[in-house]
């Protein structure tokens, strides 16, 4: 048998961008608490018992923010090729003066990439916690065409509750899938890379855990 295609190992290396849950952790908000069980033929299952579906990293769908509206996906909804494709880097920097990072700085990055990627990943590369976007930053990641926009957890676009749902609302309509609480980002090394982001086949649901990586060269 001949295979269609295969990774040279020794020209691409794989980094893995989920964050590690830990079983029975009761963080606040964020709990994946288990007990163990047996099935009936004696071997070991696990019992969840409390967690939810914004524990580690997700993908978030327009079911999440569109609480009114019957005609919003889940992530069932969408093609398997919507959670893979050509992926570019975002480095969240501070021009000397700013305490924000601005329109103008995030342009210089990504308008000589414009129609090279479909993902987005949105690094924090500051100390800042959490480290804020200009609002109007939005607007122009919602005109990118993106089929998925990965973010770090120590960023916010904008300020407030009202900016927070402006943003769901600017890329979630066009169907930008938000993928939250990534991890091991500080490894990518390269503008572009390839990139996984594959949830679970739930129907029905807002939101699901993701096993998210991507494939670089070395």
């Amino acid at each position: 048998m001949t295979m269609p295609f295969s990774i040279d190992f020794n020209t691409y290396r794989l980094v893995d961008l989920s964050l590690e849950v830990a079983p029975g952790q009761t963080v606040p908000g964020r709990p994946f608490e288990v007990t163990e069980g047996r099935l009936g033929d004696g071997t070991r299952k696990t019992d969840i018992v409390n967690t939810h579906t914004h524990v580690g990293t997700h993908i978030e769908s327009p079911w999440h923010f569109y609480l009114d509206n019957a005609k919003a996906k889940t992530c069932t909804d969408y093609p398997l090729e919507k959670f893979m494709g050509a992926a570019t880097l975002l480095k969240g920097t501070l021009e000397p003066g700013q305490e924000r990072v601005s329109l103008d700085t995030v342009k210089r990055q990504l308008e000589p990439r414009r129609g090279q990627f479909t993902i987005l990943y949105v690094r924090n590369d500051t100390d800042e916690r959490p480290l804020r976007f200009d609002f109007d930053v939005v607007p122009y990641f919602a005109g990118l065409n993106l089929d998925l926009f990965a973010f770090d957890a120590t960023i916010e676009f904008g300020q407030g509750l009202e900016d927070g749902k402006n943003f769901h609302d600017l890329l979630m309509s066009r169907d930008v899938l938000l993928i939250e609480f990534p991890d091991g980002g500080a490894a990518i090394d390269r503008d572009f890379f390839y990139l996984f982001a594959v949830p679970l086949k739930i129907k029905g649901i807002d939101s699901s855990w993701c096993r998210m990586f991507a494939v670089l060269e070395k």
